[in-house]
Order: structure tokens, then sequence, then C-alpha cells
């Protein structure tokens, strides 16, 4: 799966390790959704995970898909700015992604671009801010 990432995204793929069952991925918020079709069209159909890791210095949102046939995982992960954190919703390609996404946008704030819901998820309304930011 690396060679194919590799090979089909280029020079966009920032880094790539085989760890154990998991390939970890890093590449930029523009190649994120051609990365997340390829991985859904080579049996990477389940989204296990979303979230967000606030470093200080940016936001990572980290995607954790998984073969339920092999077992495999890609874990891709991109970087955001803190502030206005934008990325394409994943949600055309994996439908269980808009629940995901909500949670992200409820806890860290993160903008999930052509979203069909984007509201709050766990958090009410009237909720000022997002309790994960750092």
């Amino acid at each position: 799966m690396i060679d194919l990432l590799c090979s089909q995204l280029g020079e966009a793929v920032q880094s790539a390790e085989q760890v154990g069952d998991e390939l970890r991925v890093r590449l930029p918020a523009s190649s994120l959704m051609a990365a997340a079709r390829l991985c859904k069209e080579h049996g990477y159909n389940y989204p296990c995970d979303l979230t967000a890791v606030d470093t200080r210095s940016e936001l990572v949102m980290v995607y954790r898909l998984i073969s339920l046939n092999s077992g495999q995982q890609v874990v891709l992960s991109v970087g955001l700015p803190r502030s206005g954190a934008r990325v394409p919703t994943l949600s055309g390609v994996y439908g269980a992604a808009e629940w995901l996404e909500r949670e992200a946008f409820d806890l860290f704030g993160v903008r999930f671009e052509g979203h069909p819901d984007l509201r709050r998820i766990l958090l009410t309304d009237d909720w000022e801010g997002h309790p994960l930011l750092k």
C-alpha cells in the first residue's frame, strides 16, 4: 500500500512507514480525499477512528482506516493550523465519517468542508469554544 500511495500521490506523501500491520502516512489536507479514495478502493473499508491531536503548534487530524478482511490498518494524518482548521469531509467516501467528523468539530473546532450536517454532537448548542483545544 505504501508503494501505491506514493506512486499515486507522489510528493504529497510527506512520510510513510509500516509498523506491524499499521501503515502510517502523513500528507497535506489537499491530498486527503485522494488518499482516502485509494484506501477504500484497496479494501480499507471501515473508518474505525477519526480524531485530532492538539500539539500546541498545530492540530493533527488522524484517520484510522481498517481492512475488515485482512485486519491491516492505514493511519492517515494531516497537519492543520490551530486557528481556522479546515479539511475536506470524508463523509462521501466513508458514510460513518459523518458522525466522527461532527465529534472532531465539536471538541476541536475543525471545519469539515462539504459536510452535510456539521453541528455539535456532544455538547449543547450554546456551548462556547472547543474543550479539547489546549
